[in-house]
């Protein structure tokens, strides 16, 4: 394949996982809120607290994967792409063997936590009419089968680029979950069978990736076993994979079980709203990433440095400047939509709210360098800078949790955020990957950007402002969101667009989208004629 050619497989590859994974993303983020909005007005938010406090405690011990996933895929770039079939059906016939065990694995550290979380829920306003052992024993066993059940094919598509197709299975498993759930909860009383839909669909989504795989790739299959060679190659890769998936776990998990011990139940599910919408844009923009990550993968493999570093200033300029916009978005809307949607009982105050836009925007500040720190496996070189940040983000949320409760944990984590994982992070890609000197230019762009969008968002909360007095004062309903997010997006489009159309960031972003649009139209009307 040529170079031009393999760009344009490349860049294909990247649009079709964005539209399934869109796809996939507004369903995922809409029926889980209608049903989560049921849940909240059928049984109440202490029930949501507990739901918000188990699955925190199953994010923790989805730890024993220890990144084996990520690592697969990373080791599969290489052979998938020289066609090795046998290297390929190797590490998956290893990889199969390696989630067995992580789910027995799960199932014995799942059984051990149990005596202990009690404890935890001591004191607290714990539902009296459901069984908490019961409770915790099914989200036990979805997370079991999840590894159990064919969960090690989904390296298949993930490694050919093809996100789209697990985007579709997905779409579908979680379609039916929710319907079911739904039906639950408007037709019956019982809890336990709103619980049971997820384990049923956790079997259902996994049987039908195991089908899809055998029918689209019946010549990858798991069987043999990697060299010596390569499996310490592997266990490298994985002992920093680990850290870094400790790392993104440790993040909400300790925030979830901070606030229930040291607030309350009730204020963890009023915190979980505010985690919902927020993981909600921080998912859509994931897909973008997820898209991209296979691709840089294997442009990082055949081009030079100098020519991914120019990539990805550009790709940042341009995903930083829709990052800006949702930040924007949701500093602007928070409020006005959580009162439209659970009512003012069940809100945070407006200094939450601001820590929680700026820790959105921080996290999105260092993606773009991510995606090339990943497709560079440099997992294991960051692996001190992660080892930092786990410990500063528990003891800080320990800390300033006592002194500030909600908002003292957001804070916590946005420390830890900036000034260990993002400034650290970025100073091992360009010693170990980029070696060219540029990371203070990389950290002016942040800051100009920052500064930009900063500026941006004072503009639109004051006009925000002048609509909700306009239209009476509060949430203003429905009129009144979509008033404020026009507004948000007219000014900060204009705000950006006087901000940058003369820099030469901007001109090159434009040109290469506009070379990609046309090279991507050129090869659809070939394939028509």
């Amino acid at each position: 394949m040529t170079e031009g050619a393999s760009q344009l497989q490349r860049s294909r590859n990247v649009s079709r996982n964005l539209i399934f994974g869109y796809i996939n993303r507004f369903f995922a983020l809409l029926l889980p809120f209608i049903v989560r909005t049921a849940l909240i007005y059928r049984f109440g938010a202490v029930y949501l607290g507990v739901n918000s406090l188990f699955a925190s405690i199953f994010q923790a011990l989805n730890l024993a994967e220890l990144g084996f996933s990520t690592a697969i895929v990373y080791s599969l770039y290489k052979p998938v792409a020289e066609e090795d079939t046998e290297t390929v059906c190797a590490y998956l016939g290893t990889y199969r063997t390696v989630y067995r065990v992580i789910g027995l694995v799960i199932l014995a550290a799942g059984l051990a936590v149990m005596p202990f979380f009690p404890y935890l829920l001591k004191g607290s306003d714990v539902p009296g009419d459901v069984n908490l052992f019961a409770w915790y024993l099914i989200f036990l066993a979805d997370a079991v089968l999840s590894y159990l059940l064919f969960g090690y094919k989904t390296a298949i598509p993930s490694a050919l680029q093809r996100n789209d197709l697990l985007s579709k299975v997905d779409t579908v498993a979680l379609i039916g979950k929710s319907l079911l759930q739904m039906t639950c909860l408007l037709f019956t009383k019982n809890f336990y069978f709103y619980l049971l839909c997820s384990l049923l669909f956790t079997v259902v989504r996994n049987v039908l990736v195991s089908e899809m795989v055998r029918r689209r790739f019946p010549q990858y299959q798991a069987r043999g076993r990697i060299d010596a060679a390569q499996f310490g190659e592997l266990k490298q890769l994985v002992g920093g994979l680990f850290l870094s998936k400790a790392r993104g776990a440790s993040r909400h998990m300790i925030d979830s079980i901070c606030i229930t011990a040291f607030v309350s139940l009730t204020m963890t599910a009023i915190y979980s709203n505010y985690f919902l919408v927020l993981n909600a844009v921080i998912s859509l923009s994931g897909i973008l990433c997820a898209a991209m990550t296979a691709s840089v993968g294997n442009s990082i493999a055949v081009e030079n440095r100098e020519k991914n570093y120019a990539d990805m200033r550009r790709f940042n300029f341009m995903y930083l400047l829709l990052a800006g916009w949702a930040a924007i978005c949701m500093f602007c809307l928070y409020q006005p939509f959580t009162e439209l949607w659970v009512g003012r009982h069940l809100m945070l105050g407006m200094r939450e709210v601001v820590a929680l836009c700026l820790y959105f925007y921080v996290l999105k500040m260092g993606d773009m360098r991510w995606i090339y720190h990943e497709g560079s496996g440099l997992w294991w070189k960051a692996r001190y800078i992660v080892i930092a940040e786990i410990v500063c983000n528990i003891v800080l949320n320990i800390v300033l949790a006592k002194y500030w409760g909600v908002l003292g944990i957001i804070v916590a984590t946005l420390l830890s955020l900036f000034f260990i994982n993002f400034l650290g992070g970025s100073r091992i890609l360009f010693k170990e990957y980029f070696k060219n000197g540029k990371l203070g230019e990389f950290f002016r762009d942040q800051a100009l950007y920052f500064c930009v969008t900063a500026v941006i968002a004072v503009l639109c909360w004051r006009g925000c402002e002048e609509i909700g007095g306009w239209l009476g004062g509060g949430s203003a309903g429905m009129l009144g969101l979509v008033a404020r997010l026009l507004l948000c997006t007219i000014v900060t489009l204009a705000g950006y667009y006087l901000a940058y159309h003369r820099t030469a960031r901007y001109k090159d972003a434009k040109d290469w989208v506009w070379n990609r649009y046309s090279a991507m139209n050129l090869n659809f009307l070939r394939i028509s004629d």
